[in-house]
């Protein structure tokens, strides 16, 4: 028993052997990067400064973290000034070629705000609310998909041949191409409202029945977990199994993983939900019960295609990726707002992130630290090279060195963020030469001949004389994979083509019109709303930038660009290479994540937990991305680096320590 608590201590000492190991009796304070301003970045700081204030050891006479520097290859300025000459995105300026954060938005000449990328946020997403609970004033809820507090409305110029309509564009329609709609945005328009406020709904529920209530229970069941689960762990410190080392775990502990594997297809048929496939460009599945003489759905109209309509318009607005493409845990979040309270930030969603350092310097302003006015800074800097030694990683750019830190957080996806991870030799060889660093891990530098000479030896054992553990694993395939192409295109001074959408001189138009596979293929959209009446403002989305003839044909030759924002996009471009939306999830098949530890500085130098580290944020993309999941990720993350630093760890399991 003695022996048992003896080897207990020394754990405990070794496992905070680099916390109290600061010369002359000097509190050790670190110094923490991030590679990244968007919402993972911002966020991950915000979450720092929070444990480092709330999470003091009561010995100590100051907070741990002694800087949380960002660096961002577009930071929004300090202050929300608007060049009234100017239209301007939250990510300019930035270098050539560089996308910057995927939560971005335009300001107009007149204020009027308009998303670029994420543009809407659930009610449901707590650390989103949460943020924004702690910065009342400046982050306020607004009407998704509008113009900031800037109103709408008046008429627009909706044909070639009819200028005006006194139908007010509202709710959204699914088209098919080549002047099909499966869900004509018309419908009942000629009613009173009251009357279409009870038909309308009663429509719905005749046209997709039981699928619908399937799929909502199926939402609702993954809402319940994350509600009462997810928070609820990441918000304990006490217990060892809510220390989650790589997102997986996290959706096996929710009972949520084995739908990152599987294409969403694939979910809907083990939830039951008919299958149109004469709907789909290309099925791999034919359903061959509904296409029976005794199915009674083939009977009625329309009845039956919940999947191939609503549900696929969705995931091609949110993720530009079909039923085929998706993985079931990103489907059922793109479901999600059909039927959610959805809001965005009034001003721009990109305002998440100035709010977001704002309170982690309020944190430390307004507590007993010392040196609190200059903890977290926010640079402009594009960071090219990450180079670890035994003591520090080293941060460059291409004008020269950004500075030393122990703890590196990357919060940019790896496939876009064109940086050289290095390190020096553990091995004790020339320092000046550079290694690659092993972000998967290492693997035995064992070749055949040492293989050969093991099985024949006594022990089997294999004798590597090159030193064991030295080359680096391959990256994950999620590592890897490209991120799909959307293209943001803002046009003013429209006159919509009535004719090629079949919208009659009287009908109502749509707010929002998605598309089906088929419709995304022959119109090259992906989304097209309806910003303002008024203005004559509209929003596209696509797959890749609309040309001259598509421009003048939608949208009538007077149109004008206002703005273009590439997330990935272009065929031979830089765009193509280094950006993107959100990742293609190839149907679950590169589901699996990296771990949040990247690269553990202490256990490659045999420190003891006394090295640098390297942490990966954006590894939670693998699955499903969101902006609450970006939070999610960043809680994760500065909850396992607090943990490295001393600001909190678990409790000694009682029922464990009696055991022993």
């Amino acid at each position: 028993m003695m022996s048992m608590l003896l080897i207990l201590l020394l754990s405990f000492t070794l496992q905070f052997n680099w916390i109290e190991s600061a010369p002359d009796g000097q509190e050790k304070r670190y110094k923490i990067a991030i590679i990244g301003g968007g919402i993972s970045g911002t966020f991950t700081a915000k979450y720092l400064a929070e444990y480092d204030v709330h999470h003091r050891d009561a010995k100590r006479s100051d907070c741990f973290i002694d800087e949380i520097a960002v660096f961002d290859v577009s930071p929004p300025p300090e202050e929300d000034n608007v060049n009234p000459q100017e239209v301007k995105s939250s990510s300019d300026p930035r270098p050539q070629h560089w996308q910057g954060s995927r939560v971005s938005s335009l300001t107009l000449q007149d204020g009027s705000v308009i998303e670029l990328g994420a543009s809407i946020i659930y009610s449901g997403n707590q650390l989103v609310v949460d943020m924004m609970a702690g910065d009342p004033e400046y982050l306020v809820r607004g009407k998704p998909m509008g113009l900031g507090k800037k109103s709408t409305d008046a008429q627009v110029v909706t044909s070639k041949t009819d200028d005006t309509t006194t139908n007010q564009p509202s709710g959204f329609g699914i088209y098919h191409g080549n002047q099909e709609w499966l869900l004509r945005p018309g419908l009942f328009s000629s009613y009173p409202q009251v009357l279409q406020s009870i038909l309308k709904p009663l429509y719905f529920l005749w046209r997709y029945n039981f699928d619908y209530f399937r799929l909502n229970s199926a939402v609702k069941q993954a809402i319940h977990s994350f509600d009462n689960i997810v928070y609820a762990l990441l918000n304990d410190t006490d217990r060892e199994v809510t220390y989650f080392e790589n997102p997986m775990d996290m959706w096996a502990a929710i009972g949520l993983k084995s739908l990152a594997g599987i294409t969403f297809h694939e979910f809907l048929d083990e939830l039951g939900i008919s299958r149109d496939d004469s709907l789909e460009l290309s099925s791999t599945d034919s359903n061959k019960e509904d296409s029976s003489w005794w199915n009674w759905r083939r009977w009625l109209p329309g009845i039956g295609c919940l999947r191939s309509e609503l549900v696929t318009a969705m995931t091609i607005n949110t993720y530009n990726q079909d039923l085929n493409e998706m993985n079931g845990l990103v489907g059922l979040v793109a479901y999600v707002p059909a039927g959610g309270d959805l809001f965005s930030v009034e001003g721009g969603n990109d305002k998440l992130m100035k709010s977001a350092i704002k309170q982690a310097r309020n944190m430390y302003e307004t507590s007993n630290c010392k040196a609190t006015s200059d903890k977290v800074q926010r640079h402009q800097a594009t960071v090219t090279t990450v180079i670890s030694s035994e003591e520090s990683i080293q941060l460059l750019s291409d004008d020269g060195s950004l500075g030393e830190f122990d703890i590196v957080i990357l919060a940019a996806p790896l496939q876009m963020c064109r940086i050289k991870f290095l390190m020096h030799s553990p091995m004790g060889l020339d320092p000046s030469i550079l290694h690659e660093m092993p972000l998967a891990g290492v693997h035995d530098n064992i070749d055949a001949e040492d293989i050969e000479h093991s099985a024949r030896s006594a022990t089997g054992a294999a004798n590597n004389e090159h030193g064991a553990r030295s080359f680096a694993n391959p990256l994950l395939p999620s590592a890897t994979t490209p991120y799909t192409s959307v293209v943001t295109t803002i046009i003013s001074n429209v006159t919509l083509n009535s004719t090629h959408f079949d919208i009659g001189a009287k009908e109502q138009w749509p707010r929002s019109i998605l598309v089906s596979e088929r419709g995304k293929s022959m119109e090259g959209l992906t989304t097209l709303t309806i910003l303002s009446v008024k203005k004559r403002l509209v929003k596209t989305f696509s797959t890749e930038a609309l040309d001259t003839a598509t421009l003048n044909n939608l949208f009538g030759p007077h149109h004008n660009v206002v703005y273009v924002q590439m997330w990935g996009g272009g065929k031979s471009s830089e765009f193509s290479k280094y950006g993107g939306a959100t990742p293609s999830f190839r149907g679950g098949r590169h589901s699996e994540s990296l771990p949040y530890l990247l690269y553990d500085g202490a256990m490659h130098w045999g420190k003891n937990n006394a090295g640098p580290a390297l942490y990966y944020v954006n590894a939670i993309e693998s699955a499903v991305a969101a902006i609450e999941i970006s939070a999610i990720g960043a809680k994760s993350t500065a909850k396992l680096v607090a943990r490295r630093l001393g600001l909190i760890s678990p409790s000694v399991d009682i029922s464990a320590r009696e055991e022993l």
